[in-house]
């Protein structure tokens, strides 16, 4: 049994200078830390998902909430939306690791992401995106990042721990992914406390950013120190995608997109009953992945609506299916859906999948 201890103390890291505190960028067009995109980049955590057994005989809901969790949903109050800056329109970047901020955290100290273009019209909702299985050095996808800040996002890209195996969690997968989210203890094969775990990391990140970029208002999207989850968007490729849909199961958010996932075959989580309405949930396969057949089947048992639709001959709004794929040529049908690398262009540059990205992400 793999065990991980933790001890949960508040702190804060304040320095701003390079490998001894968070990192700032403001620049309108250049990438600030983050590697490019592609086949040969460093590992952004992209490894395909292991799944479950084939055999796995599942019958028990997962746990309750408990601690952190218990009254998540809490009533919005004050402005509709974050009053974000835009006098001297930019993007701004911002990498520091989640120890800088609490140095009690000792897991997954990748370097995190977040990213606000006040050049685009504010939408007044954040995406947390997730990244794939393992310990990524960079914990996200850059291109993506951008991608999604141009659309008038704010946008956060935690590290979070994902290297546990899930085939280590038996019939209850849903029981690791929901301790990794909330460091509530909800599985025996891992430890994972609060200062290492997604949620209390988005507040975390949330709080630095209100004081290091007061132009983006980034303290909106927090409320009575828990996340807005109505204005947030949980999205996220391969072991994130899973990880966003069983968020989606505990949270109301205001949307779930899962790209190349997710995979928990015969899980019981993608049965159970969720906070947020599965018409705001939104999946997207590509059929070279080698999981595509397992993504298909977590569709079906999740209920998304719509029958799997192929994007490359069917325009937006994909006869309002929301569960899509693609055949597009690429040498990784896996990392395709996520901005990048092997994400398929046109002979002008422009990504094929651009359309089925703004699909499921904006309104």
């Amino acid at each position: 049994m793999l065990r991980w201890s933790w001890l949960l103390v508040v702190g804060t890291a304040c320095s701003t200078s390079v490998g001894t505190g968070p990192s700032t960028t403001v620049d309108a067009a250049v990438d600030g830390g983050f590697p490019t995109d592609s086949g040969g980049a460093p590992d952004l955590g992209l490894r395909p998902d292991g799944g479950a057994e084939p055999d796995s005989a599942v019958t028990d809901a997962l746990p309750q909430d408990q601690g952190f969790a218990e009254d998540a949903a809490v009533p919005d109050t004050g402005p509709t939306g974050p009053t974000v800056d835009r006098t001297d329109p930019q993007r701004y970047r911002f990498t520091f690791t989640a120890a800088e901020l609490d140095p009690t955290a000792t897991l997954a100290l990748g370097n995190q992401l977040a990213v606000l273009d006040t050049r685009a019209e504010p939408l007044g909702r954040l995406v947390v995106y997730l990244h794939g299985a393992g310990l990524p050095t960079n914990c996200g996808a850059s291109g993506h990042a951008d991608f999604l800040a141009d659309l008038g996002f704010h946008v956060l890209m935690p590290c979070y721990v994902s290297n546990y195996g899930v085939g280590n969690c038996g019939a209850d997968i849903g029981g690791c992914r929901l301790e990794a989210f909330e460091g509530v203890d909800h599985h025996n094969f891992i430890e994972i406390g609060p200062a290492d775990a997604i949620e209390p990391r988005v507040v975390k990140m949330l709080e630095h950013l209100s004081t290091t970029n007061p132009e983006g208002d980034w303290s909106w999207f927090l409320d009575q120190g828990r996340p807005r989850w109505s204005a947030i968007v949980v999205s996220g490729i391969s072991h994130g995608a899973s990880t966003s849909g069983l968020i989606g199961k505990y949270r109301d958010v205001a949307k779930v997109v899962m790209l190349s996932g997710p995979l928990d075959t015969g899980q019981a989580w993608l049965a159970l009953p969720a906070l947020t309405p599965i018409e705001r949930y939104f999946g997207f396969t590509h059929t070279g992945d080698g999981q595509h057949p397992g993504h298909l089947e977590a569709f079906e048992t999740l209920g998304l609506p719509g029958a799997p639709t192929s994007i490359d001959d069917t325009p937006a709004p994909y006869g309002g299916s929301h569960r899509l794929q693609s055949s597009a040529p690429t040498n990784d049908g896996h990392g395709s859906t996520q901005l990048g690398g092997a994400s398929p262009t046109a002979p002008d540059g422009a990504y094929l999948f651009d359309p089925v990205w703004r699909a499921m992400y904006l309104d």
